[in-house]
């Protein structure tokens, strides 16, 4: 399970480290447990012997700067969520160097003096926001995991070309299953939902195509305690955020299921591109 296995069946599970209570009105007045819930995924790290990739927010580094440390100190990579978790598209070029400055340097005064990666709200890395590519190599970034290559009813790129430089930037972008759905069934909603045996399949498959299978998980998603209220980006849909509270409780037993049967290894986003990285 650990990162030292020598098989390829390269699982890259991520936690994008931001506080959901940010992006709904009055949201701190329920729990707050976002660090409570990102111990949990580095106790679970620890017991499968793992280490992984943590995009964070820069607010919640400067929220909870002890769990910035605790994670640099486990030996995790730490990597960039943007400052405040603005949507690319809501941002200018300009606006865009000031958050990654702002970012870089609350990252810097916790520990963190190794940030080459980055990931953007919700996947809103898009057609009209590649621009983002160019200010990510200017600030010293080397990749980026933040393109959904299929209609989504958020942010998607259907039209993206497919792994590879783009302004200076490595894209890694998440792989989608083709059945039954075209979505990024490694992450979030979609690996909480889909029954395990579908999960195994498309792992099976994307292995099988010497693809390493993308993750992203939050705090909130391991979160069985969590009052009920409507997140964000859901066009105040009841049907999906129900799906938002659903198999919570799984997604641990889930992933020790898919990492166990199919043999894979948890890397961190860094260590995988490594090579690839090497020879631009």
């Amino acid at each position: 399970m650990s990162s030292a296995s020598s098989n390829s069946n390269f699982f890259l599970f991520s936690v994008d480290l931001e506080d959901v209570r940010d992006f709904i009105p009055d949201g701190k007045q329920y729990k707050d447990a976002v660090s409570t819930n990102t111990i949990k995924y580095l106790d679970w790290l620890d017991k499968v012997n793992a280490k992984a990739t943590f995009f964070v927010v820069g607010k919640v580094g400067r929220d909870y700067p002890d769990l910035i440390r605790e994670i640099i100190k486990r030996g995790h990579e730490t990597a960039s969520h943007t400052d405040t978790h603005l949507h690319l598209t809501k941002q200018t070029e300009d606006e865009f160097r000031r958050d990654c400055e702002s970012f870089l340097n609350t990252m810097t005064n916790l520990g963190a003096t190794y940030i080459k990666g980055f990931r953007a709200p919700t996947f809103s890395m898009v057609e009209q926001s590649k621009w983002a590519y160019k200010v990510l190599h200017e600030f010293g970034f080397t990749y980026s995991s933040s393109v959904l290559p299929s209609t989504n009813p958020i942010f998607g790129w259907p039209e993206f070309k497919g792994e590879g430089y783009y302004d200076g930037i490595y894209e890694l972008p998440m792989n989608i299953g083709s059945w039954p759905f075209k979505v990024p069934f490694g992450g979030g909603v979609y690996f909480r939902f889909f029954p395990t045996f579908i999960l195994k399949q498309l792992f099976r498959s994307t292995f099988q195509n010497n693809k390493p299978v993308l993750s992203y998980l939050h705090p909130y998603d391991v979160d069985t305690e969590q009052e009920r209220f409507m997140h964000p980006h859901l066009n105040d849909s009841k049907a999906l955020n129900w799906l938002m509270y659903v198999n919570r409780g799984e997604v641990f037993e889930r992933m020790e299921y898919l990492i166990k049967n199919l043999d894979a290894s948890i890397v961190r986003y860094d260590e995988y591109l490594k090579p690839k990285l090497q020879n631009p």
